[in-house]
């Protein structure tokens, strides 16, 4: 009877090379990156790696060692999804056994989708520190470097962890500019790190209030020591306010407060002002009120930055001519830039008929760098 065998080894015996074992594959930019494990026996001179339907190749030799992991890495790769086939040659060109592994690429398609961590905000606290406040990190986001100029002079850098939120930075020169740039890991083993294509401003605000400011906040301080309407201390006023028994801008309700009331048996106020002047360098600023108790149905109040001394009144449109910046009461807030350092004059300008009122609890002056 014929050997059933005989078929099958015509030509000779097949040798295969030792196949690689424990095959890993880490994503990278324009490259990856193969780990595998040989016995300390094997017979295997060099791993072949083939892609894109075998038309891609890349051979590596390599000799044998002690340690069992070997690696290798394909550079030079377009941004992909890569199934590589992979395969040992021994000394006699005797292939292993295929082994598939696939991988990503990542490259300049990716890093044009990266965003830098949203800034919540940076403000410099009253010990001249300055609290740089982050949203939660994105996945896959490794740190966010924040590069500033410190007060010696040097260029430096510090580095938010995902992990974290907020980083304190004590020695910053105030003023100088400050940026930000993000990172990621597209994947977690990932070899390479990709980074925001553009780096971003960071837009620092300082409370200059106690430098710039007179009795801005609660508890107010009033010239007169009686009565619920007084004047205010620091503050100029005209007597289109001081409707009260020649009195008004200060009033003893809500533990004191900056005020205007007309009705209620008190005259109308007719481009009523309220106001203080101070010396500003030039620069980026804003104004913030807290508002209390307040009735405007019908009555027009702005918040008002102008420049030099004198205070003005609305024109025929209701708005305030040459205004460094102003803003409906009811909005709370605006910013302004002083263009020269000089007087600048910061208060309210009002007209109000009938019953209404406002109260101010808190203005506060900002400087933006």
């Amino acid at each position: 009877m014929e050997d059933p065998v005989k078929p099958f080894i015509e030509g000779g015996e097949i040798v295969y090379s030792t196949k690689v074992d424990s095959l890993q594959s880490f994503a990278g930019h324009n490259r990856a990156l193969l780990v595998w494990e040989l016995p300390n026996n094997h017979s295997a001179k060099k791993m072949m790696a083939f892609w894109n339907n075998n038309k891609d190749s890349v051979a590596f030799d390599f000799k044998k060692t002690e340690g069992k992991v070997y690696q290798a890495e394909i550079k030079d790769l377009p941004e992909a999804t890569y199934l590589f086939d992979i395969y040992t040659v021994d000394a006699g060109g005797n292939k292993s056994v295929k082994t598939l592994t696939s991988v990503n690429v990542y490259g300049e398609n990716y890093e044009t989708t990266l965003l830098n961590r949203i800034l919540l905000s940076a403000v410099v606290d009253g010990s001249n520190q300055l609290r740089v406040v982050f949203a939660s990190a994105d996945e896959g986001n490794v740190d966010t470097k924040i590069a500033y100029t410190a007060t010696n002079g040097q260029e430096k850098s510090v580095s938010l962890k995902s992990a974290d939120n907020e980083v304190v930075i004590s020695d910053w020169k105030i003023g100088t500019p400050i940026t930000y740039r993000s990172s990621y890991r597209p994947e977690e083993n990932a070899i390479d790190v990709f980074y925001v294509p553009k780096a971003e401003v960071v837009n620092v605000i300082k409370d200059v209030s106690p430098e710039f400011l007179k009795n801005y906040q609660q508890p107010f301080l009033s010239i007169q020591e009686s009565n619920r309407f007084r004047d205010p201390l620091n503050w100029s006023i005209n007597s289109a306010i001081q409707n009260h028994g020649g009195m008004g801008g200060w009033g003893s309700d809500d533990n004191t407060v900056l005020v205007m009331e007309s009705g209620w048996g008190a005259s109308n106020i007719v481009n009523g002002k309220m106001f203080q002047t101070t010396v500003l360098p030039k620069g980026d600023y804003s104004v913030k009120v807290e508002v209390g108790g307040f009735g405007l149905e019908s009555s027009m109040v702005k918040i008002v930055a102008v420049q030099g001394t004198v205070f003005p009144d609305f024109d025929g449109n209701m708005q305030v001519p040459n205004a460094l910046g102003s803003i409906n009461l009811q909005l709370k807030e605006f910013k302004f830039t002083v263009p020269a350092a000089g007087p600048v004059s910061i208060g309210f300008l009002a007209n109000m008929t009938g019953d209404q009122y406002w109260r101010i609890s808190k203005i506060t002056l900002f400087r933006h760098y």
